[in-house]
């Protein structure tokens, strides 16, 4: 075996080297990295680091032992083919282990990045705590939100300021007169326990009390013990007309005997989003009617895992528009951004407490925000019962 080592700058230009002197079949042994620092002048270096590389290249050549005479037990003589032979095996063996060591540095080194990574991003997390409740898949667009806000180091306000021009929101309903056109119709939607009925009773006060309109009232909501009972006292604190339906077809018999009120709202059974049976049943009861604006009811405290399964479940009801709930009762909103990120619709409400009808809120932007961000409070007077990370305010 014939071995030569090779210096240079540039290791392409060794290589053409050893493939011209040894051939194709050569192999490379090892190879070895050294760095001149540049020189310097006074405290600062001038020009670039030196780099040059020391090649350990061999190629076999075939040795015929018949012509060897080494007694036994005796060493090679050097310079004969043999030695040459055990001392290329030998610097083949110190290649094996200095290429060893140096994957080992690199493992360690890439470990160390990785961690580097994870603790920078924890560090980025804990710097900025106002993002805890928002999904990934918003992050990117928060951050260039925020470029259109400041160029300076971000507060607060402006994470707050940036998420609310994300947010979708339509300010309340303009609820109206309809004679001789039939009423508007508003179905409500949702899981059970989010506060549809409560919704809906606020809804209505705001037409009767607040718009002195004609209203009337529908439920299909028949399973649930004592929910009739609950929408009759409301309806008649209101002084409004209160219809049950029991299938499709009753309900549709009861819009059209509310043909001269100006708005009709109907009470939907709350279901599980994993209730799909319960889900289709909802829609066939309502798929015989035309026109109809469907507001789902979710609460504030969604938690995030649950967003994607509550909007796929409901979405087959097509819901124009949404009512956020509980907010009074939320302990941290980190669903918010990905269920609006999955639905694209609207909020028109905000509702933060029992009262009839002063706890419902037309939706803002800021206000929205605040649920999401509870470091930076709301403007407008809206009870929060929010946290960051769990922790109460």
């Amino acid at each position: 075996m014939k071995v030569k080592r090779y210096t240079g700058s540039s290791l392409e230009k060794i290589r053409d080297v050893v493939i011209k002197e040894l051939g194709e079949n050569a192999v490379i042994v090892n190879i070895k990295k050294t760095e001149q620092a540049p020189k310097a002048i006074g405290i600062l270096p001038v020009g670039k680091a030196q780099v040059s590389y020391e090649v350990t290249a061999a190629v076999d050549e075939p040795v015929n032992v018949d012509k060897l005479n080494i007694e036994a037990g005796a060493s090679p003589a050097q310079g004969t083919p043999l030695a040459e032979l055990l001392e290329t095996q030998k610097e083949q063996y110190r290649g094996l282990r200095t290429s060893m060591k140096l994957i080992d540095e690199k493992l360690a080194d890439v470990d160390e990045k990785m961690e580097m990574l994870s603790k920078l991003k924890s560090a980025r997390e804990e710097e900025n705590p106002a993002l805890a409740n928002i999904h990934d898949e918003w992050k990117p667009l928060l951050q260039d939100a925020l470029a259109h806000i400041t160029d300076r180091e971000a507060t607060d306000e402006d994470w707050h300021e940036a998420l609310a021009s994300l947010l979708s929101t339509a300010g309340g309903i303009m609820f109206r007169r309809t004679p001789a056109s039939g009423p508007d119709v508003y179905v409500l939607i949702g899981p059970t326990g989010v506060g549809k009925t409560t919704s809906l009773a606020k809804l209505a006060a705001k037409c009767v009390l607040g718009e002195g309109l004609n209203v009337g009232v529908i439920t299909i909501d028949t399973f649930r013990v004592g929910a009739v009972d609950q929408l009759r006292e409301y309806a008649s604190l209101l002084g409004i007309e209160l219809a049950v339906a029991f299938s499709a077809q009753e309900l549709s018999k009861q819009i059209q005997n509310f043909y001269t009120k100006d708005v009709v709202f109907i009470d939907t059974p709350g279901r599980s989003q994993f209730d799909s049976l319960g889900i289709k049943s909802i829609a066939e009861c309502l798929s015989g009617i035309s026109g109809l604006c469907t507001l789902m009811v979710v609460p504030a405290g969604i938690r995030r895992e649950d967003a994607e399964s509550m909007f796929q479940s409901y979405s087959t009801l097509r819901p124009s528009a949404m009512i956020v709930s509980k907010t009074d009762e939320s302990v941290r909103c980190d669903g918010l951004t990905k269920l609006f990120d999955l639905a694209k619709i609207p909020v028109v409400y905000l509702a933060d407490g029992q009262r009839v009808p002063e706890d419902l809120h037309a939706a803002s932007p800021g206000i929205i925000a605040s649920l999401i961000m509870p470091s930076v409070k709301a403007k407008e007077p809206l009870k929060i019962g929010g946290a960051l990370n769990g922790k109460s305010k």
